[in-house]
């Protein structure tokens, strides 16, 4: 045997001879085995002996338990306990980067709902002319499908004695290609138009705040917006533009959008508005051959640094960032936690170096080294690290894989959107976990190796 594989074939003799068995992939089911046997007798003896009572017999059960403890290998147990505690912060990482990566998802799909592939918008002001020049140099542009002309701003509304400012998005015909909002209707109609009549597609948080009834011709929604030109007017009702629309239907599509949106045709909201040719946005549908970041990079080079131009990703940035802030200081506050369990490897270590410190003498009198011997107990807190490290990872992959098949976790909203909490899983976070585990444990075991050296040396 080679010098350098004689360090991990101690530690991994000792590591195994300690708990009878040969291998570490059956040690980890019999762990698996034993954890759970163990819960489900403690709950058991925790609830009869709570039941009854009586001081005596409490006495009596963890007197019981507190000797058969000491009768086993005290290391042996802290080596064990050090496992379950990697085992339980492992799995722990897992389930919440998984809920949160879950959480992302669902939050990029319901943004998906209204948010177009590409949106143009002018760098500087608030509208910009929408001329045919700028209209063929856009449809010119490999990759463009479509193009829904955009004017949108902050109307006040009224319905039978309430008002609610609100966001009014008017929009051109096709605009039902660009997004999915009209698969989010959940009352009325999905469209704008019917014959003669046009109809306005309201939030839901807009329909229960006004009580609105759908296509109530005797009590229309009333749009008021100011008049950007005029004489000043004593009469305040004179100094606004006014329309009326039937609401058509009602949208759930995400919840700040639902609460402060009312969208409606291009033609309605430029006859409240007058922006005449000005439009304060273009959405564009790329096709299925081309990514839409490619789109944008060409339609940047055409358009120049007067548009912005965002993909889905960046219309929804401020809100993905603060989750994947709120992810890392999660992550931070759980991996030192995790770093918290390691001290139990820590005096695991520190407890088998006295022990063995004998053993040490020997090994080192056969021409052992100093490094050898520090290598031995860093490969002993690695056993243990990766052993409830393993048992961690897929203790807290089958849990997360449960919660999205079975979905048996529920936020207790009810609303169709949100049920149960999400979870997905990533390789990437797994990697990030498995090298979090590896550093703190590493660094757990450095102390006790050191004074391994040193307790040889006496």
């Amino acid at each position: 045997m080679s010098n350098s594989r004689f360090p991990f074939f101690v530690a991994k003799r000792y590591f195994l001879s300690q708990r009878n068995i040969k291998s570490i992939s059956l040690m980890l089911i019999v762990l698996v085995v034993q954890m759970t046997f163990g819960v489900v007798v403690f709950i058991g003896k925790a609830i009869g002996v709570l039941f009854t009572f009586s001081p005596k017999k409490i006495r009596k059960t963890y007197k019981g338990m507190a000797e058969k403890f000491i009768r086993q290998n005290f290391i042996q147990t802290l080596s064990n306990i050090a496992m379950i505690g990697v085992g339980f912060g492992t799995a722990a990482l897992v389930i919440v980067l998984s809920l949160f990566n879950g959480m992302e998802r669902t939050l990029t799909g319901m943004f998906n709902r209204h948010n177009p592939e590409l949106k143009i918008e002018i760098k500087e002001g608030k509208s910009f002319p929408y001329t045919w020049t700028l209209r063929d140099q856009i449809e010119e542009i490999e990759g463009v499908q479509a193009i829904t002309e955009i004017i949108e701003d902050k109307v006040l509304i009224l319905y039978n004695n309430k008002q609610k400012v609100v966001t009014m998005k008017g929009v051109s015909e096709n605009f039902i290609q660009q997004t999915h909002i009209d698969t989010t209707v959940v009352l009325g109609t999905n469209t704008l138009y019917n014959n003669d009549t046009r109809y306005a597609l309201v939030g839901s948080g807009v329909y229960q705040e006004l009580g609105l009834r759908l296509r109530d011709s005797m009590h229309p929604l009333q749009f008021w917006y100011p008049k950007r030109k005029g004489k000043a007017s004593l009469d305040p009702s004179k100094a606004f533009n006014k329309k009326i629309i039937q609401a058509g239907g009602v949208f759930v599509a995400e919840p700040q959008f639902d609460q402060s949106t009312v969208i409606v045709s291009l033609g309605f909201a430029n006859s409240l508005l007058n922006y005449g040719k000005l439009r304060t946005g273009l959405e564009i549908k790329t096709d299925d051959h081309t990514s839409p970041e490619k789109v944008k990079k060409r339609l940047q080079e055409v358009l120049g640094d007067t548009f912005i131009i965002k993909t889905r990703p960046e219309q929804q940035a401020q809100v993905l960032r603060a989750l994947k802030i709120e992810k890392f200081f999660t992550y931070g506050t759980f991996a030192l936690i995790l770093g918290i369990a390691s001290f139990n490897v820590f005096f695991a270590l520190a407890m088998l170096s006295i022990e063995k410190g004998h053993d040490m003498n020997i090994i080192k009198s056969m021409g052992a080294t100093d490094g050898m011997i520090r290598r031995i107990f860093l490969f002993e807190g690695s056993l243990v690290a990766v052993s409830g490290a393993i048992f961690g990872l897929l203790s807290g992959y089958v849990f997360c894989i449960a919660q999205e098949k079975l979905k048996w976790i529920s936020t207790g909203a009810n609303n169709g959107i949100l049920d149960a909490y999400p979870v997905e899983t990533r390789w990437q976070d797994f990697v990030i976990i498995c090298l979090t585990v590896t550093t703190i444990t590493v660094l757990a075991s450095v102390i006790p190796s050191r004074n391994a050296v040193k307790n040889t040396r006496r």
